[in-house]
């Protein structure tokens, strides 16, 4: 058997602009229903969701049964062990976020990679199917997709010089990140922030490296959608399931009160 192709990363270079959603709320249930809608990407948020390695791997798996969907996972960090772990447990793409350098987005590849290529220590686990892709050891580097996360100033200066470091796939702008870095939180200081993700956008976009964003914010991920990104997600489960409950809540609320309380 051979080592399945990544979806993901062949559709960035050949396919339509990915259409993605946040899996924070580390429940495969919420990932089976969530690649049930036709998204052709799902990210298990391993930074600032509960998540657990026997927990990705179940999300792993119900993203799996779902085809054409396919599953991201960004970790919490630049740990080379939490890449090697993640990896092994089948994951495909990873997204590192906070990464600012070229020397930093060079360790992150040296990590996914086996050797010659990179450091990552052989394992394989679920990854070869426990022997079942025979081959998967020559294979792996190849279908490893690596995504750096662009977060704060410092990262924003350093754009083309991550991009250009072989094995960095795409570059993924963090808006409430950024925003937090330059001090443009609030609705105040949007325009400022529509300034700086369209410049640094332009500025990926030109290195040649596919584009993503996430945010729900509707008039970011449409100017990103307008400048050439190649992957963009505008939702994220918890946020999706809280506004959900309250806009059908407070609709019976309004109606039962037209009726006088009835």
């Amino acid at each position: 058997m051979q080592t399945p192709v990544n979806r993901f990363k062949a559709a960035l270079r050949e396919g339509p602009v990915q259409l993605g959603f946040w899996l924070a709320l580390a429940h495969p249930d919420i990932a089976e229903i969530s690649a049930g809608q036709g998204y052709d990407w799902l990210l298990i948020d391993g930074e600032h969701g509960p998540q657990t390695l026997p927990g990705i791997v179940a999300q792993l798996r119900a993203v799996e049964a779902t085809p054409p969907c396919s599953a991201i996972v960004r970790i919490a960090g630049h740990d080379p062990v939490a890449i090697k772990q993640v990896l092994d447990l089948g994951a495909q793409t990873l997204m590192v976020p906070m990464v600012e350098t070229a020397e930093q987005a060079q360790a992150i590849v040296t990590a996914s990679r086996y050797p010659p290529a990179g450091e990552r220590g052989l394992g394989g686990a679920r990854a070869a199917r426990w022997g079942g892709y025979p081959a998967y050891v020559a294979e792996a580097n190849a279908q490893v997709c690596i995504i750096a996360q662009i977060e704060t100033a410092t990262a924003v200066d350093n754009i083309e010089a991550i991009a250009a470091v072989d094995g960095i796939d795409a570059l993924f702008l963090g808006p409430a990140d950024l925003a937090a870095t330059e001090g443009l939180l609030g609705a105040s200081s949007f325009d400022a922030l529509f300034k700086l993700t369209g410049e640094a956008l332009a500025r990926i976009v030109a290195t040649g490296k596919p584009a993503g964003i996430l945010s729900r914010d509707e008039r970011l991920v449409q100017q990103f959608l307008d400048g050439g990104a190649r992957f963009i997600a505008n939702g994220i489960d918890s946020f999706t399931l809280a506004k959900g409950a309250g806009d059908g809540l407070r609709r019976w609320r309004e109606r039962i009160a037209a009726q006088g309380g009835a």
